[in-house]
């Protein structure tokens, strides 16, 4: 029970990104080491010119508004350098992993990465548009309770939120999915309930810009703006009625990393 409720409490974090209370001492080890990186470097893409205000990369053992951290350990409650990807995709045997997506810095370009999301099955559940804590709801209240959880799937970076847009680009109607690990991609668990279901995406190819925050940070809904300059700066095309999120991180423990993403429009695998 008590790891049941251990790795529900990752989860339910990892794909909410929204509590930010009181002080928060951490005590999990941190191995990280950030502030000598260049932006390009932490982001791993050229960052195009005007796009980013400079700031401070926080110390490590200095929390937010300047408290120390437990055991001199980092605590990131603002923006900083995301977490990079071989930091978070560690051996299956250790913990969570990734799927296999192939990652380009987009040479030539500047201002984002370019990703292929293969072809696989995902856990899907619709989000309440009207619930303020929609998406965290609709993990745990769905996903976990109804599906994860009873199954005993382990978990699986990222956990992926779709939105669709309306022609105002309102965000209208969301969906939280979680890739299936490849021991159920052939076979997975049925679902008894509706509001969990399986579904087979295509391969697609996204475009995104990682941060190193909260998904209800402004900064971080200024990365869709961002991604859209640098996507149309390189000529290409994207879907103007989806974004997406990719929420890779566990919520106050130390470096973050959320994805604002655009999908190519006429990739065909």
């Amino acid at each position: 029970m008590f790891k049941l409720l251990a790795v529900l409490a990752l989860v339910s974090a990892s794909v909410a990104h929204r509590y930010k209370g009181g002080i928060y001492r951490q005590t999990k080890n941190a191995t990280y080491d950030y502030q000598n990186l260049t932006w390009d470097e932490a982001h791993e893409y050229e960052e195009c010119d005007g796009f980013v205000d400079s700031y401070d990369e926080q110390d490590e053992g200095v929390g937010k508004d300047g408290a120390e951290a437990l055991n001199d350990m980092h605590h990131f409650m603002s923006r900083h350098h995301p977490k990079r990807m071989e930091d978070i995709c560690i051996d299956v045997e250790a913990g969570p992993v990734c799927p296999d997506f192939h990652r380009d810095n987009s040479a030539g370009h500047c201002g984002f990465e370019t990703v292929i999301i293969p072809k696989g099955k995902w856990m899907v559940a619709d989000i309440d548009m009207a619930d303020e804590m929609g998406v965290r709801n609709a993990y745990k209240g769905k996903i976990f309770y109804k599906y994860r959880g009873p199954h005993k799937i382990r978990f699986v970076y990222p956990a992926i939120v779709k939105w669709q847009l309306n022609k105002n680009g309102d965000r209208v109607k969301g969906e939280i999915a979680m890739f299936l690990p490849a021991e159920h991609q052939s076979n997975p668990p049925k679902s008894e309930y509706n509001e969990v279901r399986i579904e087979e995406w295509d391969e697609t190819k996204v475009y995104l810009r990682p941060y190193g925050g909260y998904r209800d940070d402004a900064e971080f809904k200024q990365q869709f703006n961002l991604l859209r300059r640098a996507v149309d700066n390189a000529g290409l095309r994207y879907k103007d009625n989806e974004e997406w999120e990719a929420g890779y991180t566990y919520l106050r423990y130390g470096r973050q990393r959320i994805e604002a993403m655009v999908l190519d429009s006429s990739y065909k695998a």
